[in-house]
């Protein structure tokens, strides 16, 4: 397949896949089948999952392990854990210094329990699923393409998987977050993105790439309860 076919037919079917969890969202609350955000979050997540899994699938043939499903060792696990909570800090106490308000009012809503489990976790993982895990792995053919970077190789698949990433944050907007706030907030996440994506390249797995996103979002988990003054 051609280069940029590939690349926009990659985007169009991430955008496919946001497009259809936002459309599911809006009719459920329509209809008054769900109200609450958490339980929103919870079924935006899932279909997410889901709809990514699906994709996975088909265009692996059913050789899900191609798109990053497969096991990886303990010990490959232990080095971007430490990686996504340092970046994370870094972020955490950057937003601070340049006094950004970096807090999502929607998560009032949620208790700490509630983001632990849907923010940090589940929403880790079914991003990563869309992301690293279809989006990455489509555009796996255009890997030797790219940049480097402190001896790091980073290609091309990375870059466009962490940059989508990072524009997805662009509804923070519709949160009520400021303008300031959200563009800081894309700038972290495509980091996050290049990191997650450099590690799923390297190990072939998608494991990794979803700990160090958890990982990078245990900063804002600690921000709420510190917040909170628990």
């Amino acid at each position: 397949m051609n280069p940029l076919l590939r690349i926009s037919a990659g985007v169009l079917l991430g955008l496919l896949v946001l497009v259809l969890c936002g459309v599911a969202v809006s009719t459920i609350k329509l209809v008054g089948f769900v109200e609450s955000l958490p339980s929103m979050a919870a079924f935006t997540h899932t279909m997410m999952a889901i709809l990514s899994l699906i994709l996975m699938y088909l265009f692996s043939k059913g050789k899900m392990s191609v798109y990053g499903l497969k096991g990886v060792k303990l010990r490959d696990l232990i080095l971007p854990i430490f990686v996504g909570l340092v970046v994370g800090g870094v972020f955490a106490v950057g937003g601070t210094l340049l006094r950004l308000d970096l807090s999502l009012k929607f998560l009032e809503q949620f208790s700490v329990l509630q983001i632990v489990v849907l923010i940090c976790i589940y929403a880790s993982v079914a991003e990563e699923l869309l992301t690293r895990g279809f989006l990455q792995s489509f555009l796996a053919p255009l890997k030797t393409k790219g940049l480097t970077v402190f001896r790091f190789h980073l290609s091309m698949p990375i870059l466009i998987a962490a940059l989508f990433f990072g524009l997805m944050h662009l509804s923070l907007l519709t949160e009520g977050a400021s303008h300031q706030s959200v563009l800081f907030t894309i700038i972290s996440a495509i980091v996050l993105g290049i990191i997650a994506g450099f590690y799923r390249e390297r190990t072939g797995s998608i494991l990794p790439a979803i700990v160090v996103h958890m990982s990078f979002n245990v900063w804002g988990l600690a921000a709420r309860i510190l917040g909170d003054g628990i």
